[in-house]
């Protein structure tokens, strides 16, 4: 299974969290995310779960966007929040 960024792009109001993210995880890789307070990580997780939809781009799994694809990718998402 692949889970990938193409482009991610988040905006909240006025502001710009990131642009062009880009990334590539397989079965057993490990992505880590970290930047200051406000710079956008808990929106990055976000999107990649499919709550909330980017700015620009798209989450892919198995190549696939994830909103072409919710019920199978919901089916292998676990997601846990702080």
């Amino acid at each position: 299974m692949t889970l990938q960024g193409y482009q991610l792009a988040c905006s909240r109001g006025d502001r710009h969290l990131f642009t062009d993210v880009n990334f590539e995880i397989e079965d057993g890789d490990a992505l880590r995310i970290a930047g200051t307070n406000g710079s956008g990580k808990t929106s990055l997780l976000r999107l990649l779960c499919g709550l909330t939809s980017p700015a620009a781009g798209e989450v892919r799994w198995n190549g696939q966007n994830v909103r072409h694809a919710r019920e199978e990718f919901c089916n292998e998402l676990i997601y846990l929040g702080h």
